[in-house]
């Protein structure tokens, strides 16, 4: 199974119209998706979350039409930090070469007319059975992925 990517409204609690980027890794799954959630445990915590700073990591995005479209590029060194081999990932980020794109996903953006985006994303890493909505009311803190630098 491949990451779930989407969008949700009423997700932030200081922000309950904006809409919010959720993905969900599955921790056992592709090398991407265990790279993305052993990438929580090299985190800081604060506000209900783990936040990857952004020199370490973030999420690239882009709307296409009706469509979204993300990039999670983590630097080298962040990955040996959780055990992972950089070099299991030939693609490069377009904001800096020298980060690597760990993991892609895609998804068709509401239809219904959603609030702001948010520039945060939120990570959940949980097997593929647990839905997301099971994700977002449960106690489990998100990773936050911050836009690339310079955003």
């Amino acid at each position: 199974m491949s990451p779930r990517l989407s969008v949700r409204s009423g997700f932030a609690p200081d922000a309950p119209g904006d809409a919010v980027v959720v993905l969900v890794v599955d921790p056992d799954g592709a090398p991407g998706e265990r790279a993305v959630a052993l990438l929580s445990g090299y985190c800081y915590e604060g506000d209900g979350a783990v936040h990857l700073v952004r020199t370490d990591g973030w999420a690239e995005r882009e709307v296409d039409g009706e469509s979204l479209r993300l990039a999670v590029a983590v630097y080298p060194v962040a990955l040996a930090h959780v055990g992972v081999e950089a070099g299991e990932f030939a693609e490069r980020s377009a904001v800096d070469p020298e980060a690597v794109i760990v993991l892609r996903a895609r998804t068709a953006l509401p239809s219904a007319p959603v609030g702001r985006l948010s520039d945060a994303t939120a990570v959940f890493s949980a097997a593929p059975e647990v839905s997301v909505d099971e994700l977002l009311a449960s106690d489990d803190w998100p990773m936050v992925l911050a836009p690339p630098p310079g955003d």
